[in-house]
């Protein structure tokens, strides 16, 4: 007769940790932490009294140097054994370099202010173009043109058109050839004329010459120039009652405005 028995299963054995140690490392995770918390804080707090100490040790070093300026003053030098000649040179050479801090701060802040201030120049001149042969004068493009700034332009080859109100000198030369036989010929008319955005054409300044009847024929010249007012967008141009008798030579006919 054969026995048989059951063996008692075995035991599972846990492979975690124990709690024990679970709860040490939590704990020295928490220290650590507040250790490097309290190491930060702490530099912080270090730093800032190193630079108060240092702050205080500059304004006692001040206050040292000021109470041997007063005993140099009062002549109890030799008895603090100070050298007095030498503190006085050095206050005098402190003094100096602030005077010329100041100075060269005041030159920056005036050529700032100025350099502000400044408006850009405005001026303009332009000579005949040959091929005008209308009584309002064309202008060349090319040759001695000038335009200072992009606040005046050349519109249509005919009129400077200025982008900034205020004074300007305007001026005109129209170079003409007289020459004509008969004696009761009308006179040759040179106008300087504005047109304003606001206002309708008008003649600022005019001039009138003669014709000679001598042969070949005379250059003569007739100048305009004046000091005007002008608004945003106005235009400048220059009319004549004969285009054909105009000389375009080189500085004979010129026109051109310069802001004040």
């Amino acid at each position: 007769m054969i026995e048989t028995y059951s063996q008692p299963s075995p035991r599972s054995v846990t492979t975690g940790p124990p709690a024990s140690m679970k709860i040490f490392m939590y704990l020295l995770t928490i220290f650590l932490i507040t250790q490097m918390i309290g190491s930060a804080l702490f530099a912080v707090y270090l730093h800032r009294k190193l630079d108060k100490i240092e702050d205080e040790m500059n304004l006692h070093e001040d206050y040292v140097f000021i109470k041997k300026i007063q005993k140099c003053s009062k002549g109890k030098g030799s008895l603090s054994l100070l050298n007095c000649e030498e503190i006085k040179s050095q206050l005098e050479d402190i003094v100096k370099k602030i005077i010329r801090n100041e100075e060269a701060n005041k030159k920056e802040k005036t050529f700032e202010m100025q350099k502000g201030d400044q408006e850009p120049q405005i001026a303009a001149h332009v000579i005949s173009d040959a091929s005008s042969k209308t009584s309002v004068l064309q202008w060349a493009e090319k040759g001695y043109y000038t335009m200072s700034t992009n606040l005046v332009e050349l519109k249509y080859k005919k009129q400077l058109t200025v982008q900034r109100p205020g004074l300007y000198y305007i001026y005109a030369q129209v170079t003409f050839c007289s020459n004509r036989e008969a004696p009761r010929q009308m006179p040759f008319v040179a106008s300087l004329c504005l047109k304003s955005p606001t206002e309708s054409e008008r003649i600022l300044l005019r001039a009138a010459s003669t014709h000679s009847n001598s042969k070949p024929c005379v250059q003569q010249s007739i100048h305009l120039g004046g000091v005007f007012e002008l608004q945003r967008d106005a235009s400048l141009f220059v009319n004549v009652t004969d285009p054909s008798q105009v000389s375009h030579g080189t500085g004979f006919t010129s026109f051109g405005l310069l802001k004040l």
